[in-house]
C-alpha cells in the first residue's frame, strides 16, 4: 500500500446541521467572541453580512476538525492556504477563506481548539489538527457523521484547464480552475446536481464496518468536472468529464460489498464495452454483436486492447510510434503481458481497423475526450430520472449501483436512456457488488 505524501485538505463547504454538533460550534464562537473582547476589543461591531462570514467561518473550522476526529487524515493533519490572495473572487471560492480567517485561527489555537503550524513560504499550505482537548470535546458531545452538513453556495459544475509546464528540463501538467459565465445550460446542469444530490442526502444509505478503516457514507455531494485540453481557446462544455464526489467511488472495488441501499445489498450495473460502442456511435454505425474488444490475434489479451483502445481514442497522434509505459508493464496481477510481442502500434492498430471499419478514423484523433462527455451524460440522466421514480442510484463512472431489487428495472431504463442519446443499442451487464466482499 503507498503511502500518503500530502496532508488531506481542509473543506471549505464542511458544516454543521444536528444539534450536538451545533451545540459545540456555538460554543466554540463564544470563545472566540470573549478572547476577541479580552485581546482585541473592537470598535465597531461588525456588519450583518460580515458577521455571517465569521460565523460561517467558525462552524467550517469546527466542522473540518470534529470531522478529522472521526475520520483522521491519513498524515494527521488538515492543509489550508491562509494567506491574503490579491486574486479576485470564482465561482469556486468560499467565504470561509475571507479576510480575517488567519486572525481566526489564532484565536482558536489560543483557546486551545486546534493546533496550527504556519506556513511562511509563497503557495505553501499550512496545517491544522484538532487538539486532544479539543477531540475530547467532539467525543464527549456524542457528534457523529451524520452530523455535517454541506455549507451553501457549493459550486457542483466544475471547468478546468489543463496546462503543459517546462521545468527542469521535464513538461508537467498542471490543472487550474477556469471561471465562466452562466447560460441556461449550464444552470440546468447545475440544478439537475443539485437535485440529485438533495435526494441522495435524505437517501437511506449505510456502509457496513469491514473493519479494513472507517468509511464515512454521509459523503454524497455530486458534481460534474469538465476538463479543457491545454489548445483550448472557448470555454466549453463538451469536453472529458466525470462525475464524482461519492464516498462509494474511491472505495475499492473489494469493499463496495459492504454498502446497503434502503437496506439492501447493491447491484453495480455497467454498459459493456462502452466507450468503442460510443465511437461507433460517433461515427454513424451500428456496433457489431459479441465482444468488440475480441481482435484476431489477441484473443488472449482483452485487457491490452482495451488499453489499447482507450489510447488511440485519445491520442491526438496519428502517428504514434511506441506505446505508453502501463502497456508495456503488463498486468499487475497475473503478470500477463498486456500485448505479444511483436504488436507494434502500427501492426496493432491495422488490426483494429480491420475488425472495426467504422472506428479506423476515429484512431487518434482524440475522440476520447467528447466520448467521456456522453458517457458522463448518459450516466446523469440515468440518475436523474431513476431519482424521479424514487430510486436511490449511485453514480460511478460507467453506470450506478441501485437496489438489488429494482436492479432489472435499472437496467431497463439505462439501456433507453443509451438508446435515446446515442441512436444504438449499449447493453448493460450486472454484478452483485458482494461477490468481492
Amino acid at each position: 500500500m503507498t503511502e500518503p505524501t500530502r496532508h488531506r485538505w481542509f473543506d471549505d463547504f464542511r458544516g454543521a446541521k444536528a444539534p450536538r454538533l451545533l451545540s459545540l460550534v456555538q460554543q466554540v464562537t463564544a470563545q472566540v467572541d470573549e478572547h476577541e473582547k479580552v485581546h482585541e476589543p473592537r470598535k465597531h461591531v461588525r456588519r450583518q453580512e460580515d458577521q455571517r462570514r465569521h460565523e460561517t467561518a467558525i462552524e467550517a473550522i469546527v466542522a473540518n476538525l470534529a470531522h478529522a476526529v472521526h475520520l483522521p487524515p491519513e498524515l494527521g493533519r488538515l492543509a489550508c492556504l491562509v494567506g491574503n490572495s490579491t486574486e479576485r473572487r470564482t465561482r469556486y471560492d468560499s467565504s470561509v477563506f475571507g479576510k480575517g480567517f488567519r486572525k481566526l485561527l489564532w484565536r482558536l489555537e489560543e483557546a486551545g481548539v486546534l493546533d496550527w503550524n504556519r506556513s511562511f513560504e509563497r503557495g505553501q499550505a499550512s496545517t491544522t489538527a484538532p487538539t486532544s482537548a479539543f477531540a475530547e470535546r467532539v467525543r464527549e458531545a456524542g457528534v457523529e457523521l451524520s452530523d455535517f452538513r454541506r455549507l451553501p453556495g457549493e459550486e457542483v459544475i466544475l471547468l478546468s484547464q489543463k496546462t503543459l509546464l517546462s521545468a527542469s528540463g521535464q513538461i508537467i501538467s498542471h490543472k487550474a480552475m477556469v471561471d465562466y459565465a452562466d447560460t441556461p445550460e449550464i444552470r440546468q446542469m447545475r440544478q439537475t446536481i443539485r437535485e440529485i444530490n438533495a435526494f441522495l442526502e435524505g437517501a437511506d444509505i449505510s456502509f457496513i464496518d469491514d473493519g479494513l478503516g472507517p468509511v464515512d457514507a454521509y459523503q454524497r455531494t455530486m458534481r460534474r468536472h469538465f476538463v479543457l485540453k491545454p489548445t483550448d481557446k472557448d470555454i466549453r462544455f463538451d469536453r472529458r468529464e466525470r462525475l464524482f464526489g461519492g464516498f462509494w467511488q474511491n472505495l475499492k472495488r473489494a469493499r463496495r460489498g459492504g454498502i446497503r441501499i434502503g437496506g439492501e445489498e447493491a447491484a453495480i450495473l455497467d454498459f459493456s464495452s462502452m466507450f468503442p460502442r460510443l465511437a461507433y456511435a460517433s461515427a454513424g454505425a451500428t456496433p457489431p454483436e459479441g465482444d468488440v474488444y475480441a481482435i484476431p490475434g489477441l484473443e488472449n489479451h482483452r485487457r491490452g486492447v482495451k488499453l489499447v483502445l482507450s489510447t488511440l481514442l485519445f491520442d491526438n497522434n496519428k502517428k504514434r510510434k511506441s506505446w505508453p509505459s502501463e502497456l508495456l508493464i503488463g498486468d499487475a496481477d497475473t503478470h500477463e503481458p498486456s500485448l505479444p510481442e511483436g504488436w507494434t502500434v502500427k501492426h496493432t492498430r491495422a488490426a483494429i481497423a480491420e475488425a472495426h471499419p467504422p472506428l479506423a478514423n476515429c484512431l487518434g484523433d482524440g475522440l476520447g475526450y467528447s466520448l467521456m462527455h456522453i458517457e458522463s451524460r448518459i450516466l446523469v440522466t440515468v440518475l436523474e430520472e431513476l431519482r424521479a421514480r424514487g430510486i436511490v442510484a449511485l453514480g460511478l463512472h460507467d453506470g450506478p449501483m441501485a437496489p438489488w431489487s429494482r436492479r432489472e428495472e435499472v437496467k431497463a431504463l439505462m439501456e433507453d436512456v443509451g438508446r435515446r442519446i446515442t441512436s444504438i443499442h449499449l447493453p448493460v451487464e450486472i454484478t452483485s457488488a458482494a461477490m468481492n466482499h
